[in-house]
Protein backbone atom coordinates (compact mmCIF):
# COMPACT_ATOMS: atom_id res chain seq x y z
CA UNK A 1 0.00 0.00 0.00
CA UNK A 2 0.90 3.97 -0.33
CA UNK A 3 2.62 5.37 1.99
CA UNK A 4 1.71 9.40 2.45
CA UNK A 5 4.38 10.89 4.76
CA UNK A 6 3.50 14.37 6.49
CA UNK A 7 4.72 17.25 6.06
CA UNK A 8 8.14 18.43 7.69
CA UNK A 9 10.70 20.91 7.27
CA UNK A 10 14.09 20.12 5.88
CA UNK A 11 17.34 21.34 5.56
CA UNK A 12 20.45 21.09 3.07
CA UNK A 13 21.42 18.68 -0.27
CA UNK A 14 22.82 17.96 -4.05
CA UNK A 15 23.65 15.55 -9.95
CA UNK A 16 23.39 16.59 -10.79
CA UNK A 17 21.28 16.91 -11.43
CA UNK A 18 22.62 15.22 -10.07
CA UNK A 19 24.56 13.49 -6.53
CA UNK A 20 28.00 12.88 -6.17
CA UNK A 21 29.25 9.25 -4.95
CA UNK A 22 32.78 9.20 -4.05
CA UNK A 23 35.21 7.34 -7.28
CA UNK A 24 37.59 5.61 -4.80
CA UNK A 25 34.64 3.87 -2.44
CA UNK A 26 31.88 3.05 -5.03
CA UNK A 27 34.01 2.38 -7.94
CA UNK A 28 31.86 1.97 -11.32
CA UNK A 29 28.91 1.49 -9.81
CA UNK A 30 27.63 5.28 -9.79
CA UNK A 31 30.35 7.57 -10.73
CA UNK A 32 31.02 10.99 -9.53
CA UNK A 33 28.51 13.59 -10.29
CA UNK A 34 26.02 13.21 -12.42
CA UNK A 35 25.14 9.57 -10.43
CA UNK A 36 22.76 8.72 -13.06
CA UNK A 37 24.62 6.11 -14.07
CA UNK A 38 23.66 2.36 -13.46
CA UNK A 39 24.96 0.10 -11.08
CA UNK A 40 28.25 -1.84 -11.95
CA UNK A 41 25.74 -4.97 -13.75
CA UNK A 42 24.40 -2.69 -16.12
CA UNK A 43 25.16 -4.45 -19.39
CA UNK A 44 23.69 -8.41 -17.71
CA UNK A 45 20.55 -8.23 -16.10
CA UNK A 46 20.07 -4.97 -13.76
CA UNK A 47 17.15 -3.32 -15.76
CA UNK A 48 15.31 -6.07 -14.37
CA UNK A 49 15.47 -4.30 -11.25
CA UNK A 50 13.37 -1.30 -12.41
CA UNK A 51 10.23 -1.17 -12.82
CA UNK A 52 9.43 -0.23 -17.19
CA UNK A 53 5.54 0.74 -16.07
CA UNK A 54 4.18 3.00 -13.72
CA UNK A 55 1.16 5.06 -12.28
CA UNK A 56 0.05 7.40 -9.05
CA UNK A 57 -0.77 4.01 -7.56
CA UNK A 58 2.15 2.33 -7.75
CA UNK A 59 4.36 4.36 -5.56
CA UNK A 60 6.05 3.04 -2.82
CA UNK A 61 5.87 6.03 -0.54
CA UNK A 62 5.84 9.50 -1.22
CA UNK A 63 6.71 12.18 1.51
CA UNK A 64 5.85 15.89 1.14
CA UNK A 65 9.11 18.58 1.78
CA UNK A 66 8.49 21.76 3.50
CA UNK A 67 9.39 24.71 1.03
CA UNK A 68 11.13 24.40 -2.47
CA UNK A 69 14.47 22.63 -4.17
CA UNK A 70 15.62 21.62 -7.30
CA UNK A 71 18.50 18.86 -6.18
CA UNK A 72 18.94 15.59 -6.66
CA UNK A 73 18.04 13.18 -3.21
CA UNK A 74 21.47 11.72 -2.14
CA UNK A 75 21.41 8.42 -0.93
CA UNK A 76 23.68 6.47 1.52
CA UNK A 77 23.29 3.17 2.46
CA UNK A 78 19.44 3.61 3.56
CA UNK A 79 19.49 7.08 4.45
CA UNK A 80 18.41 9.63 1.32
CA UNK A 81 19.09 13.77 2.11
CA UNK A 82 17.61 16.47 0.23
CA UNK A 83 17.27 19.93 0.48
CA UNK A 84 15.50 22.53 0.34
CA UNK A 85 15.45 26.28 1.04
CA UNK A 86 12.31 28.46 3.52
CA UNK A 87 10.46 31.40 3.45
CA UNK A 88 9.64 34.05 0.94
CA UNK A 89 13.24 35.64 0.80
CA UNK A 90 14.70 31.74 0.88
CA UNK A 91 15.70 32.63 4.66
CA UNK A 92 16.46 29.32 5.73
CA UNK A 93 18.27 26.52 4.00
CA UNK A 94 17.41 22.99 4.88
CA UNK A 95 18.37 19.50 4.78
CA UNK A 96 16.22 16.45 6.37
CA UNK A 97 17.33 12.60 6.39
CA UNK A 98 14.87 10.18 5.75
CA UNK A 99 14.34 5.98 5.73
CA UNK A 100 15.08 4.94 2.58
CA UNK A 101 12.32 1.79 3.13
CA UNK A 102 9.84 3.56 4.23
CA UNK A 103 10.48 7.48 3.08
CA UNK A 104 9.93 8.31 7.54
CA UNK A 105 11.82 11.25 8.61
CA UNK A 106 15.16 9.92 10.67
CA UNK A 107 16.41 13.87 11.41
CA UNK A 108 16.56 17.35 10.11
CA UNK A 109 18.50 20.41 10.24
CA UNK A 110 18.23 23.82 9.90
CA UNK A 111 19.77 27.51 9.32
CA UNK A 112 19.82 31.34 8.55
CA UNK A 113 20.90 31.65 4.95
CA UNK A 114 24.25 34.07 4.49
CA UNK A 115 22.56 35.75 2.38
CA UNK A 116 18.75 35.46 1.53
CA UNK A 117 17.34 36.95 -1.76
CA UNK A 118 13.53 36.85 -2.85
CA UNK A 119 12.55 33.65 -4.24
CA UNK A 120 10.94 32.97 -7.17
CA UNK A 121 10.83 30.48 -10.78
CA UNK A 122 13.75 32.78 -12.03
CA UNK A 123 16.15 31.68 -9.52
CA UNK A 124 18.18 29.06 -8.31
CA UNK A 125 16.36 27.21 -5.28
CA UNK A 126 18.40 24.68 -2.98
CA UNK A 127 19.59 23.60 -6.80
CA UNK A 128 22.92 21.92 -5.79
CA UNK A 129 22.76 18.62 -4.96
CA UNK A 130 24.66 17.23 -1.95
CA UNK A 131 27.55 14.72 -1.79
CA UNK A 132 28.93 12.38 0.84
CA UNK A 133 30.44 9.84 2.08
CA UNK A 134 30.87 7.22 5.08
CA UNK A 135 31.64 9.57 7.04
CA UNK A 136 29.07 12.69 6.60
CA UNK A 137 27.42 14.46 4.26
CA UNK A 138 28.08 17.88 2.39
CA UNK A 139 25.82 20.37 1.65
CA UNK A 140 26.42 23.89 -0.41
CA UNK A 141 23.38 26.11 -1.40
CA UNK A 142 23.40 29.15 -3.70
CA UNK A 143 23.85 31.79 -0.77
CA UNK A 144 27.28 30.30 -0.65
CA UNK A 145 26.46 28.30 2.32
CA UNK A 146 28.43 24.77 2.69
CA UNK A 147 27.64 22.76 5.59
CA UNK A 148 28.91 19.57 6.36
CA UNK A 149 27.30 16.77 8.82
CA UNK A 150 27.86 13.41 10.15
CA UNK A 151 25.29 10.88 8.86
CA UNK A 152 23.43 11.44 12.54
CA UNK A 153 22.82 15.08 11.86
CA UNK A 154 25.98 16.26 13.91
CA UNK A 155 27.17 19.65 12.66
CA UNK A 156 30.90 18.47 11.71
CA UNK A 157 31.69 22.89 10.32
CA UNK A 158 29.98 25.32 9.07
CA UNK A 159 31.51 28.49 6.37
CA UNK A 160 30.46 30.93 4.10
CA UNK A 161 32.12 30.91 0.75
CA UNK A 162 30.51 34.14 -0.05
CA UNK A 163 31.91 35.58 2.90
CA UNK A 164 35.08 34.14 2.39
CA UNK A 165 35.36 34.75 -1.19
CA UNK A 166 33.77 37.05 -3.93
CA UNK A 167 30.29 38.02 -3.58
CA UNK A 168 28.37 36.23 -6.25
CA UNK A 169 27.37 37.76 -9.55
CA UNK A 170 24.59 35.83 -10.86
CA UNK A 171 21.35 37.10 -11.19
CA UNK A 172 19.35 33.37 -11.36
CA UNK A 173 21.92 32.27 -8.44
CA UNK A 174 24.21 29.52 -8.62
CA UNK A 175 23.56 26.27 -8.34
CA UNK A 176 26.98 23.61 -8.92
CA UNK A 177 26.98 20.36 -7.05
CA UNK A 178 30.53 20.33 -5.63
CA UNK A 179 32.54 16.78 -6.87
CA UNK A 180 34.90 15.04 -4.70
CA UNK A 181 37.63 12.60 -3.81
CA UNK A 182 37.93 10.82 -0.68
CA UNK A 183 39.34 13.87 1.29
CA UNK A 184 38.27 16.76 -0.47
CA UNK A 185 35.34 19.10 -1.99
CA UNK A 186 35.91 20.76 -5.11
CA UNK A 187 33.47 23.64 -5.60
CA UNK A 188 32.45 25.78 -9.17
CA UNK A 189 31.99 28.94 -8.47
CA UNK A 190 31.45 30.87 -11.92
CA UNK A 191 29.66 33.97 -11.97
CA UNK A 192 29.77 37.29 -13.73
CA UNK A 193 32.70 38.83 -11.09
CA UNK A 194 36.06 37.02 -10.14
CA UNK A 195 34.80 33.33 -9.98
CA UNK A 196 37.56 30.40 -8.75
CA UNK A 197 37.31 26.40 -8.15
CA UNK A 198 37.83 25.68 -4.94
CA UNK A 199 39.21 22.63 -3.07
CA UNK A 200 38.05 22.21 0.23
CA UNK A 201 39.37 19.84 3.48
CA UNK A 202 36.13 17.14 4.17
CA UNK A 203 37.12 17.23 7.56
CA UNK A 204 38.09 20.96 8.47
CA UNK A 205 36.33 22.98 6.27
CA UNK A 206 39.34 25.11 5.57
CA UNK A 207 40.41 25.65 1.91
CA UNK A 208 43.26 23.77 0.57
CA UNK A 209 43.66 25.80 -2.83
CA UNK A 210 42.05 27.93 -4.71
CA UNK A 211 42.62 28.23 -8.84
CA UNK A 212 41.07 31.99 -9.95
CA UNK A 213 39.51 31.50 -12.72
CA UNK A 214 38.51 35.53 -13.77
CA UNK A 215 35.00 37.24 -14.54
CA UNK A 216 33.36 34.62 -16.21
CA UNK A 217 29.59 35.29 -17.16
CA UNK A 218 26.40 33.45 -15.83
CA UNK A 219 27.14 29.61 -15.71
CA UNK A 220 25.06 26.48 -13.45
CA UNK A 221 27.63 23.92 -14.45
CA UNK A 222 28.98 21.42 -12.33
CA UNK A 223 32.47 19.69 -11.97
CA UNK A 224 32.72 16.72 -12.95
CA UNK A 225 36.04 13.74 -12.10
CA UNK A 226 37.51 12.50 -15.03
CA UNK A 227 39.70 9.85 -14.97
CA UNK A 228 42.94 9.81 -17.32
CA UNK A 229 45.26 6.78 -16.73
CA UNK A 230 43.68 6.05 -13.39
CA UNK A 231 44.28 9.39 -11.92
CA UNK A 232 41.09 11.79 -11.37
CA UNK A 233 41.38 15.12 -12.48
CA UNK A 234 38.71 18.21 -11.84
CA UNK A 235 37.13 19.49 -15.00
CA UNK A 236 34.71 21.87 -15.88
CA UNK A 237 32.48 22.95 -18.92
CA UNK A 238 31.75 25.98 -18.14
CA UNK A 239 30.82 29.67 -19.84
CA UNK A 240 32.82 29.16 -22.57
CA UNK A 241 35.71 26.66 -21.88
CA UNK A 242 36.89 23.02 -20.87
CA UNK A 243 39.37 23.26 -18.08
CA UNK A 244 41.14 20.19 -16.11
CA UNK A 245 43.21 21.27 -13.22
CA UNK A 246 44.79 18.47 -10.38
CA UNK A 247 43.05 17.85 -7.40
CA UNK A 248 46.53 18.21 -5.57
CA UNK A 249 47.38 21.56 -6.11
CA UNK A 250 44.31 23.03 -8.24
CA UNK A 251 47.12 23.45 -10.99
CA UNK A 252 45.53 24.58 -14.71
CA UNK A 253 46.75 21.41 -16.67
CA UNK A 254 44.71 21.68 -20.35
CA UNK A 255 42.14 24.01 -21.61
CA UNK A 256 39.83 23.95 -24.55
CA UNK A 257 38.42 27.29 -25.82
CA UNK A 258 36.51 25.98 -28.97
CA UNK A 259 33.04 25.78 -27.03
CA UNK A 260 29.75 28.16 -25.82
CA UNK A 261 27.18 27.68 -24.55
CA UNK A 262 28.30 25.43 -21.45
CA UNK A 263 26.68 26.52 -19.11
CA UNK A 264 24.74 23.84 -17.47
CA UNK A 265 25.75 20.57 -18.22
CA UNK A 266 28.20 18.03 -16.82
CA UNK A 267 30.65 16.59 -17.85
CA UNK A 268 30.13 12.87 -18.47
CA UNK A 269 33.12 11.01 -17.75
CA UNK A 270 33.36 7.51 -19.98
CA UNK A 271 37.00 6.69 -18.62
CA UNK A 272 39.84 6.53 -20.18
CA UNK A 273 40.31 10.34 -20.07
CA UNK A 274 37.52 10.66 -22.22
CA UNK A 275 34.05 12.55 -21.60
CA UNK A 276 30.74 13.88 -22.96
CA UNK A 277 30.26 17.93 -23.20
CA UNK A 278 26.53 19.15 -23.45
CA UNK A 279 25.89 22.73 -24.56
CA UNK A 280 22.83 24.52 -24.48
CA UNK A 281 22.49 27.44 -27.20
CA UNK A 282 20.90 30.60 -24.88
CA UNK A 283 23.16 33.59 -25.48
CA UNK A 284 21.37 35.36 -22.01
CA UNK A 285 22.92 32.70 -20.32
CA UNK A 286 26.98 32.80 -21.52
CA UNK A 287 28.82 32.53 -24.34
CA UNK A 288 27.55 31.35 -27.04
CA UNK A 289 29.54 32.32 -29.82
CA UNK A 290 30.90 28.38 -30.53
CA UNK A 291 27.60 26.72 -29.20
CA UNK A 292 27.38 24.72 -32.30
CA UNK A 293 30.19 23.10 -32.21
CA UNK A 294 30.16 22.63 -28.38
CA UNK A 295 28.29 18.97 -28.15
CA UNK A 296 31.37 16.71 -28.12
CA UNK A 297 33.38 14.02 -27.18
CA UNK A 298 36.71 15.45 -25.61
CA UNK A 299 39.71 13.56 -24.63
CA UNK A 300 42.70 14.13 -22.17
CA UNK A 301 45.70 12.48 -23.12
CA UNK A 302 49.35 12.93 -21.74
CA UNK A 303 52.29 13.56 -24.08
CA UNK A 304 55.75 14.26 -23.23
CA UNK A 305 54.95 14.69 -19.46
CA UNK A 306 52.10 17.14 -20.70
CA UNK A 307 48.05 17.16 -20.39
CA UNK A 308 46.10 17.84 -24.05
CA UNK A 309 42.64 18.44 -24.05
CA UNK A 310 40.85 17.67 -27.43
CA UNK A 311 37.93 17.08 -29.00
CA UNK A 312 37.53 13.36 -30.62
CA UNK A 313 34.25 14.36 -32.53
CA UNK A 314 31.74 17.43 -32.06
CA UNK A 315 27.83 16.42 -32.81
CA UNK A 316 26.77 17.74 -36.52
CA UNK A 317 22.96 18.63 -35.47
CA UNK A 318 22.70 16.97 -31.65
CA UNK A 319 22.09 19.78 -29.00
CA UNK A 320 21.92 20.04 -25.54
CA UNK A 321 19.78 20.79 -22.58
CA UNK A 322 19.34 21.30 -18.95
CA UNK A 323 20.20 17.97 -18.35
CA UNK A 324 23.69 16.35 -18.78
CA UNK A 325 24.56 14.10 -22.12
CA UNK A 326 24.33 10.30 -20.93
CA UNK A 327 26.67 7.26 -22.36
CA UNK A 328 25.75 3.45 -22.55
CA UNK A 329 26.97 0.33 -24.80
CA UNK A 330 28.42 2.41 -27.20
CA UNK A 331 25.28 5.01 -27.76
CA UNK A 332 25.66 8.61 -26.65
CA UNK A 333 22.75 10.41 -26.16
CA UNK A 334 21.76 14.48 -25.94
CA UNK A 335 18.27 16.25 -24.85
CA UNK A 336 17.48 19.54 -26.67
CA UNK A 337 14.97 21.82 -25.35
CA UNK A 338 12.52 21.18 -27.31
CA UNK A 339 12.59 17.30 -26.29
CA UNK A 340 14.00 15.76 -28.91
CA UNK A 341 16.19 12.65 -28.23
CA UNK A 342 19.50 12.26 -30.72
CA UNK A 343 21.35 9.04 -30.36
CA UNK A 344 25.16 9.13 -31.46
CA UNK A 345 27.74 6.76 -31.75
CA UNK A 346 29.79 7.03 -28.92
CA UNK A 347 32.91 6.07 -31.05
CA UNK A 348 32.34 8.47 -34.42
CA UNK A 349 29.54 10.78 -33.76
CA UNK A 350 27.62 9.09 -36.43
CA UNK A 351 23.70 10.40 -35.86
CA UNK A 352 21.29 7.27 -35.54
CA UNK A 353 18.46 9.03 -35.09
CA UNK A 354 16.67 12.04 -33.59
CA UNK A 355 13.08 11.91 -32.67
CA UNK A 356 10.63 12.98 -30.15
CA UNK A 357 9.58 10.69 -27.13
CA UNK A 358 6.41 11.10 -25.55
CA UNK A 359 7.39 12.71 -22.14
CA UNK A 360 8.82 15.86 -24.02
CA UNK A 361 11.72 18.53 -22.60
CA UNK A 362 13.54 16.71 -19.92
CA UNK A 363 15.35 18.83 -17.24
CA UNK A 364 16.48 15.77 -14.80
CA UNK A 365 19.56 14.04 -16.56
CA UNK A 366 18.12 10.51 -17.95
CA UNK A 367 19.21 7.04 -16.56
CA UNK A 368 20.28 3.93 -19.05
CA UNK A 369 21.05 0.47 -17.65
CA UNK A 370 20.28 -2.80 -19.62
CA UNK A 371 18.93 -1.88 -22.97
CA UNK A 372 16.66 0.59 -21.60
CA UNK A 373 17.04 4.61 -21.54
CA UNK A 374 14.67 6.03 -19.02
CA UNK A 375 13.43 9.92 -19.79
CA UNK A 376 12.48 11.84 -17.27
CA UNK A 377 9.92 14.34 -18.55
CA UNK A 378 10.10 18.02 -16.70
CA UNK A 379 6.34 17.34 -16.58
CA UNK A 380 5.83 14.55 -14.83
CA UNK A 381 5.78 12.08 -17.82
CA UNK A 382 8.56 9.14 -18.29
CA UNK A 383 9.42 7.61 -21.44
CA UNK A 384 11.66 4.23 -21.82
CA UNK A 385 13.65 4.16 -24.96
CA UNK A 386 15.20 1.20 -26.02
CA UNK A 387 19.08 1.60 -26.47
CA UNK A 388 19.97 1.02 -29.53
CA UNK A 389 20.79 2.04 -33.61
CA UNK A 390 16.51 2.59 -34.00
CA UNK A 391 14.28 4.63 -31.92
CA UNK A 392 11.62 2.36 -30.16
CA UNK A 393 9.22 3.66 -27.40
CA UNK A 394 8.99 0.92 -25.30
CA UNK A 395 7.12 2.66 -22.48
CA UNK A 396 5.74 5.90 -22.39
CA UNK A 397 2.96 7.93 -19.77
CA UNK A 398 4.17 6.70 -16.91
CA UNK A 399 3.82 9.29 -13.87
CA UNK A 400 4.43 9.43 -9.89
CA UNK A 401 1.59 12.22 -9.67
CA UNK A 402 -1.51 12.93 -11.50
CA UNK A 403 -1.38 15.18 -14.20
CA UNK A 404 -3.83 17.66 -12.10
CA UNK A 405 -1.46 17.79 -9.06
CA UNK A 406 -0.55 21.46 -7.64
CA UNK A 407 3.00 22.34 -6.75
CA UNK A 408 3.98 25.04 -4.12
CA UNK A 409 6.00 28.08 -5.32
CA UNK A 410 5.35 27.06 -8.67
CA UNK A 411 4.88 29.96 -12.05
CA UNK A 412 1.50 30.33 -12.96
CA UNK A 413 2.57 28.49 -16.42
CA UNK A 414 4.19 25.53 -14.02
CA UNK A 415 0.58 25.46 -12.36
CA UNK A 416 -1.07 24.92 -15.70
CA UNK A 417 0.95 22.14 -16.73
CA UNK A 418 1.87 20.39 -13.39
CA UNK A 419 4.78 20.19 -11.33
CA UNK A 420 8.44 20.92 -12.73
CA UNK A 421 10.25 17.27 -12.59
CA UNK A 422 13.62 17.98 -11.12
CA UNK A 423 15.25 14.71 -10.95
CA UNK A 424 15.34 11.27 -10.92
CA UNK A 425 17.91 8.84 -9.00
CA UNK A 426 18.32 5.47 -9.19
CA UNK A 427 18.77 3.24 -6.41
CA UNK A 428 21.06 0.76 -6.14
CA UNK A 429 18.68 -2.11 -5.41
CA UNK A 430 15.84 -1.29 -8.37
CA UNK A 431 13.64 1.51 -8.28
CA UNK A 432 13.81 5.06 -8.60
CA UNK A 433 13.23 8.10 -6.29
CA UNK A 434 11.86 11.25 -7.72
CA UNK A 435 11.79 14.79 -6.73
CA UNK A 436 9.56 17.66 -7.44
CA UNK A 437 9.98 21.26 -5.46
CA UNK A 438 7.87 20.33 -2.48
CA UNK A 439 7.39 16.35 -2.93
CA UNK A 440 10.12 13.37 -3.07
CA UNK A 441 8.98 9.91 -4.39
CA UNK A 442 10.07 6.47 -4.19
CA UNK A 443 9.01 4.10 -7.21
CA UNK A 444 9.87 0.08 -7.28
CA UNK A 445 9.06 -2.95 -9.68
CA UNK A 446 5.99 -4.67 -8.55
Amino acid sequence: MKKVLPSFTLLVLVLAPNTGWTQSSIPEKLRAFPSFTAPEDAKVDAASRYPLQWDPDKVTWKANLEGYGQSCPLILGNQVFVTSVVGPNKESCKVACLDLQFGALVWERKFDSSFPVESTPMVSRAAPTPVGDKNGIFVFFESGDLVAYDLTGTLKWQRSLQKDMEKFENKFGLSSTPAQTAKSLFVLLDHAGESSLVCIDKQTGNSEWTAARGKRSNSWSSPGMVRVDGEPLVVCSSAGSIDAYSPHNGKLLCSYTKVGGNSVATPYDLGDGRFLVGSLIRPADGPSENALISNLSARISRKNGEYVLTSEWIAKDARGSFCSPVEHNGFSYWLNPQGVLFCLDSKTGEEYFAKRPACGACWATPFAVGDRLYLFGKEGETSVIKIGKEFEEISKGNRAWDRDAVSSDESPRSRMSGPTFYAAIPIEAGGFLFRRGDMLYRLDKR
